[in-house]
């Protein structure tokens, strides 16, 4: 399974290396980020200023494109102009702190994915909820199950799944559920 890894932390996040450690393993995995936080942008699109990509080792363990521009930018760079054929799905994330609700709207991490669906990719935005690290592993080999379920029963075009993680092991959770998005503040 050919995958684009992206987020709106950055190129240097946890989340993201925890990702990439995880799939790197089995998959194609390419790494296409901001360069710095871009939390909170939304679904902006950089306009009147170059857009660059420089390619950078991250923690020693992985390379990637470093964006000047937000997460849609990525997205945008990565399947128009970076890289050599199409990923079969794009994963935003793991973003610290629940998209939930009307702030989804501001979310990089959901920008992303939203972008990745308009061009008729599977995508999948992941956060986990509060400021804890340690959990990133586990929600990323969870991620990667779902991942494969998703790529076998497909999505409607356009359509991208938003996966909030609560604060505590996956193990300990009660299970996965499928809601429509909220609208409360």
């Amino acid at each position: 399974m050919k995958i684009l890894l992206t987020n709106d932390d950055g190129i240097h996040a946890k989340g993201l290396w925890a990702l990439y450690k995880r799939f790197s393993g089995n998959h194609d995995v390419s790494v296409i980020a901001p360069d710095r936080e871009r939390s909170g942008v939304g679904h902006g699109i950089t306009l009147n200023e170059p857009l660059r990509s420089s390619y950078v080792e991250v923690n020693g363990g992985y390379k990637g494109y470093a964006v000047t521009g937000t997460p849609a930018d990525c997205i945008k760079l990565g399947l128009l102009e970076i890289l050599d054929e199409r990923p079969d799905a794009v994963i935003s994330g793991i973003n610290l702190g629940m998209n939930v609700g009307v702030n989804t709207n501001y979310s990089g991490t959901v920008a992303a994915a939203r972008e990745a669906s308009l061009y008729g990719i599977a995508a999948i935005a992941i956060s986990m909820q509060g400021i804890e690290e340690n959990n990133y592993d586990d929600i990323a080999h969870f991620i990667e199950v779902l991942s494969k379920k998703v790529l076998e029963k497909g999505l409607p075009f356009g359509t991208f799944l938003n996966v909030n993680i609560p604060d505590k092991p996956v193990k300990e959770t009660a299970g996965l559920r499928f809601s429509r998005q909220g609208v409360k503040l």
